[in-house]
């Protein structure tokens, strides 16, 4: 039996405690109290307000209730607390927390409708897309001026962006086996995103990758003594490996074998002598000067052979590179690079940077910098929260422990109080970024 009332309040008894009501009624509360740190660091280093201020406004000002600004916090505010969809606004709009993040107070935010023009009528122009990346260069400016360190190490890679319907820019990808968009990605060796470009599904992997390096190299040459960039194969070309001598760029990127290379280190593939350590694992490294067909001049090549137990056959990796350190060096600095692909599950699995469900192209590349800014905005909570601590959690973990905190907010005598629970167990974490 329902107790009388209760269906129209939305009254919901567990079978188990008759005696339990819940409801969804709880106006004064809110289930992401994270917002407020979001809005501190977003204004502590001007990162979306100078953004905001270098569109123009085409809207009707007698028949505008949220400002610019406004409209962009609350997008990438919802997408860092895991609320890719415009949907959620209708309800979050009224989310009491999220409303004194974005300085509305007693007014509600916007609803999935206006958020949803913001984004494809001003975000998705010209005039948009530039004012996004340069928002995202100015959180990765953030980054690296609190590192203080002499040597920029750049990563780039690309990944997969499936596409379900008939949208701008949608291709077959045969290494990928699917229609999709082929979004390139390029990060500190820190994990701080430098820049990111939503391409065409038929694009090259390196397809843009002279034109971003060499933007960074003019933005931060006067900041670093060294640059460092690693690629994998994808990136191997005679273009890229010009244009990072003449920049002053070290470079390590894998090449792919042919038959030449296996050529050069076929007397060093007879298995070691001796027993395997405990690993299993036998590894002989190499190195020699190797010149291909479209190469100018000849290059350095390290060379990793690796024996595991149980297999006939060595594993072999070719490295290209201009760097002056010892062969087994070049080794471990490439084998780095593998963090930009946790940084890019992590974008995509948590804050879904693959949900480009935009008709148009332009649209779904303003989806994917509001999502990378969501990206860098949580990575500064992260940097900010556990600075000098050795194991620092996943942006995830970021979100469910530090966002997703559940407080009661009130209003009185003119001031605004959020009191989350007593038992708060990482309370010493807001105390650190909003101190």
């Amino acid at each position: 039996m329902r107790a009388v009332g209760d269906k129209q309040a939305g009254t919901i008894r567990p079978e188990f405690d008759r005696s339990i009501s819940i409801d969804f009624r709880g106006a004064k509360m809110t289930s992401d109290t994270g917002f407020l740190i979001m809005r501190e660091i977003d204004q502590r280093f001007n990162v979306l307000k100078a953004a905001a201020l270098r569109i123009d406004d085409p809207r009707s000002a007698r028949h505008t209730d949220h400002s610019l600004l406004e409209l962009l916090r609350q997008r990438v505010y919802q997408v860092a607390a895991g609320y890719e969809d415009c949907n959620d606004a209708d309800h979050l709009r009224a989310d009491p927390a999220l409303r004194l993040a974005l300085g509305k107070e007693h007014e509600s935010g916007a609803g999935q409708s206006a958020l949803c023009r913001f984004e494809n009528k001003i975000l998705a122009t010209r005039q948009g897309l530039n004012a996004l990346e340069k928002a995202l260069s100015q959180s990765a400016d953030t980054l690296l001026r609190r590192r203080n360190k002499r040597r920029l190490i750049i990563d780039v890679d690309s990944t997969e962006d499936p596409v379900h319907g008939k949208q701008e820019g949608a291709a077959f990808n045969g290494y990928f086996d699917q229609l999709c968009y082929h979004p390139l990605f390029c990060f500190t060796g820190n994990g701080d995103l430098l820049g990111a470009k939503l391409r065409p599904g038929n694009a090259h992997s390196a397809d843009g990758v002279l034109d971003l390096i060499s933007a960074l190299a003019d933005r931060y040459r006067s900041w670093f003594k060294q640059f460092w960039l690693r690629g994998d194969a994808a990136f191997a070309g005679p273009d890229l490996y010009e244009l990072c001598e003449g920049r002053r760029i070290t470079y390590f990127i894998r090449i792919s074998s042919n038959s030449n290379l296996k050529k050069l280190i076929q007397p060093h593939l007879n298995r070691p002598a001796g027993r395997p350590p405990k690993s299993g694992v036998q590894i002989r490294v190499i190195e020699f000067h190797y010149q291909a067909e479209k190469w100018n001049k000849p290059r350095r090549v390290v060379c990793k052979i690796e024996w595991h137990t149980g297999e006939l056959f060595p594993r072999v990796g070719f490295i290209v590179t201009n760097s002056n350190l010892e062969a087994h060096k070049v080794i471990t600095t490439y084998n780095g690079r593998g963090e930009i692909e946790n940084r890019i599950k992590e974008g995509k699995n948590t804050l879904r940077w693959d949900k480009t469900s935009c008709r148009r192209f332009a649209a779904n590349q303003a989806r994917l910098l509001i999502g990378c800014l969501a990206y860098n905005l949580l990575h500064m909570i992260r940097d900010s929260a556990f600075w000098g601590e050795r194991v620092k959690p996943s942006i995830e973990s970021i979100i469910r422990r530090l966002v997703k905190v559940g407080a009661r907010v009130v209003y009185h005598a003119r001031r605004w109080y959020v009191h989350a629970a007593t038992a708060f167990p990482l309370a010493r974490y807001y105390r650190i970024l909003l101190a």
